[in-house]
């Protein structure tokens, strides 16, 4: 949803940071609610990066590995980091155009987004958070020394009125159990109903 309402470019490649069962997820809900075609995938682990790429061709999608996500940012406007966070995996200035989905960290002290990167979006672009539960979970953002509750929530984006942003646009998602419980509930009406229609989150 966040992707749908707030990247720049919808184009892609699409640049994932983490190959596990978050960056799984996020690559099948940017497939289906985007329409990326290329993927671009980086982890610390080269077996699961490789896992990732051959199930993304599965899905119809180009993918390849990366060792370093920092070089792939300039060619890859769309950007989600879903990483263990214990340790800064970007630090690259983004695109003007970029959308990046920062997903691993949701704890105070966890981190995958450099400090002047953040700064970077939040000086030069636009920085939004999911909740205002952030504003003490968000480690990305506290971090790098920024006021949390200065950003607009997801729920801003989607109740106000449509503009144009301008510069690079980070989504801060630390993840709320609120969200969980709605899409549940959407895919088990769905399912009463005889389809299930993918959304992104």
């Amino acid at each position: 949803l966040a992707a749908q309402r707030l990247a720049p470019n919808r184009q892609g490649p699409l640049l994932i940071v983490g190959a596990g069962v978050q960056g799984r997820a996020h690559l099948e809900a940017f497939a289906q609610g985007l329409d990326v075609k290329d993927v671009v995938i980086a982890s610390r682990s080269d077996a699961s990066a490789r896992s990732l790429a051959e199930f993304a061709q599965t899905l119809g999608l180009t993918a390849r590995v990366v060792p370093d996500p920092n070089i792939a940012l300039d060619d890859c406007p769309l950007v989600v980091t879903c990483t263990p966070a214990s340790a800064v995996v970007l630090h690259a200035l983004p695109r003007s155009d970029t959308f990046l989905a920062a997903v691993g960290a949701f704890t105070p002290q966890m981190v995958e987004l450099s400090a002047s990167l953040c700064q970077c979006f939040a000086s030069t672009g636009t920085v939004v958070v999911d909740t205002a539960d952030a504003t003490h979970e968000a480690g990305d953002l506290l971090l790098a020394g920024l006021d949390v509750t200065a950003f607009a929530t997801l729920r801003d984006v989607v109740r106000g009125p449509s503009s144009q942003r301008r510069g690079p646009v980070l989504f801060k998602s630390c993840g709320w159990a609120g969200w969980d419980l709605a899409a549940a509930r959407t895919a088990l009406q769905n399912q009463a109903f005889g389809s299930v229609t993918p959304t992104c989150p």
